[in-house]
């Protein structure tokens, strides 16, 4: 098998693994748009890292408890505004009615009343008040807002770096998964001419620690390229295929 061939098999393998899923049919695709259009693929990563992000979830409730808040101070003038409703039965309603028997003598009697009204009073430090209390209510909700869009800005500092080291760590993955295929080749040329008697113990000693070492770099570059991959998808709580795969039609 060729040196080529061998690391391509190799690189192939890992980015399965370290995805922690089998690769999809447009893999090619997604890793296009990932690793070689940072313009594409950030905000991506902005977009689902803002819809992710419990923070931002809490300053987008505060708004709306200040925008009700809002509303509230708008109509607190209408507390004052009351329906009222009395009954009223005594002599203030008593009516006259001539007496029959007797011409010059009237006979009363008290009639009762119904009386609806409207009651309203405003004071004046209410009056006073409601303007400064609807001006607070709509500066709470203009910081609210300001407060959010540091915190996105803030959030898309937070992912370009992730970004960087993701694409970082998978340069220095590849050096090392072609250092060690260059290593292996060599250490088992060596073992060939140590069998044939052509190079002594120590020189194929040298290739064996030689390889382990490499072999042991290659780990550790792998170990940074699943931590900084993960990490980035912890982030935008999703899985990074899937955020730079298109929908369907």
């Amino acid at each position: 098998m060729s040196r080529t061939v061998l690391f391509g098999l190799m690189l192939a393998l890992h980015s399965s693994l370290a995805l922690g899923q089998a690769q999809p049919a447009s893999a090619d695709a997604w890793q296009s748009v990932f690793f070689n259009s940072p313009a594409t693929a950030l905000p991506l990563l902005t977009a689902a890292a803002v819809k992710h992000s419990a923070d931002l979830q809490a300053l987008e409730i505060d708004k709306s408890l200040g925008e009700q808040n809002l509303l509230l101070a708008r109509k607190a003038i209408l507390n004052s505004v009351g329906v009222g409703a009395g009954y009223t039965y005594g002599n203030q309603t008593s009516i006259g009615v001539n007496n029959p028997q007797d011409p010059n003598q009237f006979g009363t009697f008290s009639a009762g009343r119904y009386s609806v009204g409207v009651n309203f009073s405003l004071p004046v430090g209410q009056v006073v008040s409601r303007g400064h209390l609807i001006k607070k209510e709509e500066l709470s909700i203009q910081r609210s807002e300001a407060v959010r869009r540091e915190r996105e800005n803030l959030l898309r500092q937070q992912l370009i770096p992730l970004y960087q080291n993701v694409l970082l760590a998978r340069k220095v993955l590849t050096l090392q998964q072609e250092a060690y295929v260059n290593t292996l080749t060599g250490h088992q040329l060596a073992e060939k001419q140590f069998r044939q008697g052509q190079l002594s113990l120590q020189e194929f000693s040298a290739t064996g620690s030689q390889l382990t070492s490499v072999s042991v770099a290659q780990e550790t570059a792998r170990t940074q390229y699943d931590t900084a991959f993960l990490l980035l998808e912890e982030v935008v709580g999703a899985k990074i295929p899937t955020l730079m795969t298109p929908p369907a039609p």
